[in-house]
């Protein structure tokens, strides 16, 4: 029929949009995943230097009580306070950079998800200009294509075995 839509063919286009979404999916999982890592590797090192730091205040307290050895105490306190110091910042750079690779899952999730979006549309336009405001089924989950087959009222059904 001259000017019928060819559906295999905008479910070819739709597959295709659904594999690069779940590539960036994909992608934006393992990003965001270093990120927890990071995340958590730093929320480690700034307790420990919050633990640094309180025995640095310890020591300081101590050294006030001891004045002859004060000044020896209260010196070790504050280079402990210092590597304490070092270390909430050695600890808040890793959860920024562990933010900044969340952010970057995110962002390619968005872009993922604007994919899918945009075949569903097409799919969804192609089927009303060649079958007209027919109904359509979203049945039996591929995981492989993280999709699921597309059944219309016409009785035809759109899978993944011909791919």
């Amino acid at each position: 029929m001259a000017g019928e839509l060819n559906l295999d063919f905008i479910w070819q286009i739709r597959l295709s949009f659904y594999a690069e979404g779940g590539k960036l999916c994909a992608e934006g999982s393992k990003l965001r995943a270093e990120g927890n890592k990071l995340w958590a590797e730093g929320g480690k090192v700034y307790a420990e230097g919050g633990k640094v730091c309180a025995e640095g205040s310890k020591l300081r307290a101590e050294s006030d009580k001891l004045y002859a050895e004060g000044s020896k105490l209260y010196a070790e306190g504050s280079k402990l306070r210092a590597e304490g110091s070092k270390l909430y910042a050695e600890g808040s750079k890793l959860r920024a950079e562990g933010s900044k690779l969340r952010a970057e899952g995110n962002k390619l999730w968005a872009e993922s998800d604007k994919l899918y979006a945009e075949s569903d549309k097409l799919w969804a336009e192609a089927i009303l200009r060649a079958r007209g405001n027919i109904e359509m089924r979203w049945e039996n989950w591929n995981k492989q294509y993280s999709s699921y087959e597309c059944h219309l009222a016409t009785g035809e059904v759109f899978g993944f075995e011909d791919i």
